[in-house]
């Protein structure tokens, strides 16, 4: 397994900050490993970064609103946003159906909603992505009777110490190598090779198509009837 340590070492003489031979100082070490995990926590916010969708499940209390972050309702570490979400009715049994839960983007759409305590089946939710705890509202209310799902990005681990090890894919190795040179090189005032950025951005890429999922494409039901569209008009030919 490959250490905080060592990913600092190859990552300092990838920038000439290290020669061959030398070993990583103490206080290059703390600063490397600070930035290390400031790198990956970047990277948490990046979907094509993360290599997997966690689905968290609660049962609903027929409350509008639901805490998401450690310690909340959705006992998860607050997630940037949620991916998609869906309620469950009649969860454990053979006959349990799905609804799917769309996200709505803006605070702006959701202020929209005249009528925001109407209780029936949720259709639409807003993530409110507040610090340290997010809220989930959905509307409409749902009852007591779903269980309700959330879709998140896996949490990226970081490193606790130089001689730590964290459990990603081996594809990680690579990228978090080469992108780290070029993070660690303004605190040693130097310019990464052109060499290295193609290298790291080429690693980065690696990951992002390995993590890609592309959702099936859907047309607007408006659009559906009609063979020609004039996209200047906007108006069916």
């Amino acid at each position: 397994m490959t250490t905080a340590v060592d990913l600092l070492t190859l990552a300092l003489k990838d920038i000439g900050a290290l020669g061959i031979g030398q070993s990583i100082g103490p206080d290059d070490t703390a600063d490397g490993l600070a930035t290390l995990n400031m790198m990956l926590g970047e990277w948490q916010a990046e979907r094509l970064s993360v290599y997997h969708l966690v689905d968290t499940a609660i049962p609903s209390t027929g409350a509008q609103s639901y805490t998401v972050g450690s310690g909340g309702n959705f006992n998860i570490q607050r997630p940037v946003r949620i991916e998609a979400a869906y309620a469950r009715l009649n969860a454990g049994s053979q006959s349990a159906i799905d609804y799917p839960v769309k996200l709505i983007d803006a605070r702006e759409d959701y202020a929209n909603i005249a009528l925001k305590g109407l209780t029936s089946f949720p259709k639409w939710a807003f993530y409110d992505a507040s610090y340290p705890m997010g809220n989930l509202l959905y509307y409409p209310v749902p009852n007591a009777s779903f269980e309700l799902h959330i879709v998140t990005m896996e949490v990226l681990p970081q490193f606790s110490a130089p001689g730590a090890t964290i459990s990603l894919p081996p594809q990680y190795v690579s990228a978090i190598r080469y992108n780290l040179g070029p993070y660690l090189a303004p605190s040693y005032q130097i310019e990464p090779l052109p060499s290295l950025v193609r290298r790291a951005a080429n690693a980065k890429r690696i990951i992002k198509r390995m993590n890609a999922q592309i959702q099936a494409m859907k047309m607007p039901r408006g659009l559906r009837s009609y063979q020609k569209w004039n996209i200047y008009s906007g108006n069916p030919y």
